[in-house]
């Protein structure tokens, strides 16, 4: 059970390991200056729709990131390989996955612009169908993108980022709309654990 519970509730409560990673920058982040505004919406999964105030490139990394989804679902590990920036990273995860995650549901992604940097963040809200188990559970999974030629590419290792990303990611958590979009996957996730005890049997296992 040690895999199902290192790698299944990594992908369920990423966006708490990457919270705790970043939160004793925060308060010094705030002190400096505001969280400064970014343009972001979210968008459910294949949604080819363009929302007017948003930047247009915004919709090749939702379609970036749908296809990056479907490719995991797949087990699509040659595309897989142009995707990420540490394959033998994803590829860990992906043997987990086989074996535990049935699908993904309702994906939905909230796209953000990192200043000066033509790099961007996006937030991947989902419902991790986990198989045998009758209840999603909710979660949810931060990226951080570069630009590769005409295409993107994910940092999937934390332990390859720069200062710069590093600081783009704490400056992307002090905004009030993803605390807000955290809080809101956090009570989803546990209200699930309340109405299903084999779901929360699962995650709670050592």
């Amino acid at each position: 059970m040690k895999l199902k519970k290192s790698t299944i509730m990594i992908l369920v409560m990423s966006w708490i390991l990457f919270f705790g990673v970043c939160f004793a920058a925060f308060y010094q982040l705030e002190q400096m200056k505001e969280a400064r505004a970014a343009n972001e919406k979210i968008f459910k999964d294949q949604s080819t729709e363009q929302i007017s105030e948003e930047p247009a490139e915004y919709a090749d990394v939702r379609k970036f990131m749908a296809d990056y989804y479907k490719a995991i679902q797949r087990d699509d590990r040659e595309k897989l390989k142009t995707m990420v920036e540490d394959y033998q990273e994803l590829e860990k995860q992906q043997d987990s996955l086989e074996q535990y995650i049935e699908e993904y549901q309702d994906l939905s992604y909230r796209v953000e612009s990192v200043q000066d940097s033509g790099d961007y963040i996006v937030y991947v809200s989902y419902q991790l169908k986990i198989k045998g188990i009758k209840t999603p559970a909710p979660g949810m999974t931060p990226y951080y993108l570069a630009k590769k030629g005409d295409s993107f590419l994910i940092y999937n290792n934390e332990d390859h980022d720069t200062e710069a990303v590093r600081t783009a990611k704490q400056e992307s958590l002090g905004r009030k709309e993803n605390k807000e979009l955290i809080e809101k996957v956090n009570e989803e996730y546990e209200e699930a654990l309340k109405t299903d005890d084999q779901l929360k049997n699962f995650l709670k296992d050592e």
